[in-house]
């Protein structure tokens, strides 16, 4: 019989351990991390030093304004070769209490619960990978980091610098947000993100008495909409979402102010200058009213350049020893990975294999999710693939 790589090895290893890292994962789902929720953070935080310390990893925590902050660990021998970054967040959509009826659960090869897919089984995949390349005697060119935070699905506002300086001065990233769709696609793009608020300013006045002295902002806002409604083009990957309004005091008033929330993604840089630019210049059609424009766009595309796409050539050779089907895709959600990617090579959905992320469906698949794990111990072992370049 042939010579098995140590990654097929360490595959087989997985696949016989399914309770241990079974068991593991139903701690790290039912340890609830709703989002702003810092005390829960702490607590996963816990979790994860004790992990990190039985691996030799010295870990450095980050407080946090409205979460737990974050987590930065390391091996204690510098290296001489250089560093990858092993990417994650611990904070999901799910409020505190989703578990009663949304609970850890396992049928068949679908296991479920809040925050499975996006991404507690994502830093479990971390932890195991490291475990067994070392269980396994496996050296590594570039010493792992892992950076973990806490405030992702809030919009990483807390911890976005630190990412980009870590991201400066590693030679690639591994970002272990889950894959896409039910086929498992790793996210080799994803669309910037942009976010606006718009509160429109009318004149008050009493509906029934003197209407015609008022200058309605809701009125104003509906027109806003039917605007916004039409910068969406799809089939160029431009989407815009008036996610949520608010408005007025009573039935019976004019309504002097009114606010919405607007969502938009593109898959350019250029595309998000062109949209910033569109939102800002749009005037109000009422006279006596005004409307006051912030936000803009925070996470960047996550694009296709000569070293990213380096790592997917790289992940598609491992994954076709291993026996495995891997495809590529673009995901319209956002993720650090998109800030990672500005300064150094950055493969990303390197995690679960599941579906239902942010819905009441999320599940995870558990043999083809174990199998990743092995994907990404064979990428953690490549050499400096800048130097190739």
């Amino acid at each position: 019989m042939a010579h098995k790589s140590a990654t097929i090895q360490i595959l087989d290893e997985l696949l016989r351990e399914k309770t241990r890292f079974l068991n593991r994962l139903r701690r790290f789902v039912e340890l609830e991390t709703p989002p702003h929720d810092a005390r829960a953070h702490l607590d996963f935080f816990s979790l994860l030093n004790r992990d990190l310390k039985k691996l030799g990893y010295r870990t450095e925590q980050y407080a946090g304004r409205e979460s737990g902050g974050q987590l930065l660990a390391r091996l204690p021998k510098p290296s001489s070769g250089g560093y990858q970054l092993l990417l994650g967040h611990i904070d999901t959509v799910w409020p505190k209490g989703t578990l009663q009826n949304m609970p850890f659960r396992k049928e068949k090869n679908r296991i479920s619960g809040p925050g499975i897919y996006d991404m507690k089984a994502g830093i479990l995949m971390m932890l195991t990978a490291l475990r067994f390349l070392q269980s396994n005697g496996q050296k590594m060119e570039l010493q792992p980091i892992l950076f973990i935070n806490s405030d992702e699905e809030t919009g990483s506002t807390e911890s976005v610098d630190r990412i980009m300086k870590i991201a400066r001065a590693v030679r690639r990233v591994y970002v272990l947000e889950p894959s896409l769709d039910p086929d498992g696609k790793l996210k080799t793009r994803r669309k910037g993100v942009g976010h606006f608020d718009i509160r429109i300013k009318g004149v008050s006045a009493h509906a029934g008495i003197e209407p015609e002295k008022g200058r309605s902002a809701i009125l104003e806002l509906s027109y806003l909409i039917q605007k916004l409604q039409e910068l969406n083009r799809p089939e160029e990957g431009i989407t815009v979402n008036v996610g949520k309004i608010d408005g007025g005091t009573g039935s019976n008033v004019v309504a002097a102010e009114s606010k919405a929330s607007v969502d938009v993604r593109v898959e350019t840089k250029k595309d998000a200058e062109i949209m910033d630019k569109a939102i800002r210049s749009i005037q109000s059609t009422m006279e006596g009213v005004t409307l006051e424009i912030s936000g803009g766009f925070k996470r960047p595309p996550l694009v296709q350049n000569r070293r990213n796409r380096q790592l997917w050539q790289a992940a598609s050779g491992i994954a076709e020893n291993l026996g495995l089907e891997l495809k590529e895709g673009i995901s319209g959600g956002g993720s650090d990975g998109s800030y990672t990617s500005l300064h150094t090579a950055t493969l990303d959905g390197l995690g679960a294999v599941g579906e239902g992320a942010h819905s009441p469906t999320e599940k995870i698949f558990f043999d083809e999710t174990l199998e990743r794990i092995a994907l990404l111990s064979g990428l953690l072992k490549l050499p400096d693939l800048s130097e190739e370049s």
